[in-house]
């Protein structure tokens, strides 16, 4: 088995980073989010109101997957690592190669063929046709373009901007989803199969131009060379310059601050946005508002889109994340502790309550490519696509236990389906316990997401431009003596911006800041 190694830094033939790689990332990511988010709004719907499913079976069924993708997400990130990079870079090939059979499976899993056939063949298909989508050829393309991030750029600056417009494209692919397909598949309140055939397609097709566009215009500028078994052997002998791929994964702090982080403001945000219908139309009873709250909560992507990059480099990604959440936590606290009953000025809080969660959702790619930093700073290796995918499993795995959860805490509150079918209205219990659902509940969550980046996760502005610049000179030294051997001599990093001197950093005193920080021989 080999290992990838950061070489080179860049060619200078390739042209800076610019808004065309912003564009192109962001058209990635609504890619990716006309086949997720058609799975996550109309998948259940369209089995169990057109195909005849037992809702438990389809529940069931994205459990098992989560266990499936826990092997397929992880084994595309070594696969991703381990292989010999192309010339097209080591991950863009993929977004091309698999744009088709990604947007061909999910048209795939509305199709009626089956919808006559006997119960047994109808799960049967729905169960085959899901885990080609979503645990061999979405993984196939979610985890190289997740990965691509960390070699697009090398500077913290670039890689926040990718995550904001990363979060803006699927935003906008939520938004034309959400707001044109329900007019379009439902008919007399009820799906009507063929238009939902027509519409998977349709989105299928936008799919994969969106793919293309991030393709054509997004360029990987960081490129790995693999080490050889003789180098592996070699570094082995001498000692290493890191302490081994498992190993540093396991103890790899931030990564798995970052993991339990998200796990928790997932869970804060699905159990928000399972009960917000219960909220309008039985506490407020109002449920025309419900389309009105659901722009103002997707409204702070678009502010946060702008200045998102810069406070962030001037303030820092971990410490934005804790302010954030520690503002929405109270501010939940505070609005549940008021009981508001106007629906009006509900939804201007909402816009309030939703920039904690929009601000950790812009921000946490960008934090993600940091912790891939510093597994190389640890390791000596570039596990780029890996940790990406454990990452990416963790969140597919957080997202079906909260799904599972938000429905546990629904009949907690003592909600009854009878009533709500008959037209009657709940008890005043059961009110209090969708508003406590909605707001009390996420605030301590999301106070517990603030606590872990402020404690346990620990990769603060300073240290992840010491980080930054670090791994800038040991490439560079890497590449000098690579060129001293060939007889070439190098005096400067070349860098995507051009020529670079080298800053001096001083290894010892950030190893004293952070114990686990590692020095270079």
């Amino acid at each position: 088995m080999t290992n990838s190694q950061p070489q080179t830094a860049t060619a200078p033939a390739k042209r800076p980073f610019g808004i065309k790689d912003k564009l192109g990332y962001m058209f990635g990511d609504f890619g990716n989010d006309f086949t997720f988010m058609l799975q996550m709004m109309f998948f259940m719907v369209f089995y169990t109101d057109v195909m005849g499913i037992s809702p438990a079976h389809v529940g069931t069924l994205f459990l098992v997957a989560r266990i499936v993708d826990a092997f397929t997400d992880v084994g595309m990130g070594r696969l991703l690592d381990l292989l010999k990079p192309g010339k097209r870079g080591r991950f863009r090939p993929w977004i091309l190669r698999m744009c088709i059979p990604v947007t061909l499976a999910s048209t795939m899993m509305y199709m009626p063929f089956v919808v006559n056939s006997s119960y047994s063949v109808r799960v049967t298909y729905m169960a085959v046709t899901y885990f080609i989508w979503g645990s061999i050829f979405y993984t196939s393309i979610n985890i190289p373009y997740g990965s691509m991030a960390a070699v697009i750029s090398d500077d913290p600056k670039h890689r926040t901007s990718l995550s904001v417009f990363r979060s803006v494209g699927g935003q906008l692919a939520f938004l034309m989803i959400s707001a044109v397909l329900p007019h379009v598949i439902f008919v007399n309140n009820k799906i009507d199969s063929t238009r939902m055939a027509i519409a998977a397609i349709v989105c299928g097709i936008c799919g994969i131009l969106c793919y293309s566009a991030c393709y054509s215009m997004v360029t990987e500028r960081i490129v790995f060379e693999r080490k050889t078994r003789e180098q592996i052997a070699a570094e082995k002998a001498k000692g290493g310059e890191g302490q081994g791929f498992l190993k540093t994964l396991l103890t790899n702090r931030p990564l798995w601050a970052l993991v339990l982080g998200a796990l928790l403001c997932l869970l804060a945000t699905f159990l928000m946005s399972g009960t917000l219908a219960y909220l309008w139309k039985d506490y407020f009873q109002n449920a025309g508002m419900m389309s009105t709250g659901q722009i103002v909560s997707i409204a702070p992507v678009f502010l946060l889109s702008i200045i998102a990059t810069p406070m962030a480099m001037k303030l820092g990604k971990k410490e934005i994340i804790v302010g954030a959440m520690v503002f929405t936590s109270a501010l939940c606290f505070v609005t549940w502790m008021l009981g508001i009953k106007s629906a009006v000025i509900f939804v201007v809080i909402l816009f309030f309550i939703q920039l904690g969660p929009n601000t950790f959702n812009i921000l946490i790619w960008a934090v993600l490519t940091d912790v891939l930093d510093y597994q190389e700073l640890k390791s000596g290796e570039r596990d780029d696509g890996t940790v990406y995918a454990i990452y990416s499993w963790a969140r597919k795995l957080g997202q079906a236990l909260a799904g599972w959860l938000v429905g546990l805490a629904i009949t907690w509150v003592g909600y009854d389906a009878e009533i709500a079918k008959a037209g009657g209205h709940q008890s005043e219990g059961t009110l209090q316990g969708i508003y406590t659902l909605y707001l009390l509940v996420p605030a301590i969550i999301l106070l517990l997401v603030g606590l872990i980046f402020l404690i346990i996760y620990p990769l603060t502005r300073k240290q992840v431009m010491a980080n930054t610049e670090t791994l800038r000179q040991r490439h560079a030294a890497k590449k000098a003596e690579k060129a001293k051997q060939d007889g070439a001599p190098l005096a400067a990093e070349i860098s995507p911006e051009g020529i670079t001197p080298l800053a001096d950093v001083d290894e010892t005193a950030l190893a004293n800041e952070d114990p686990q920080f590692p020095t270079s021989d």
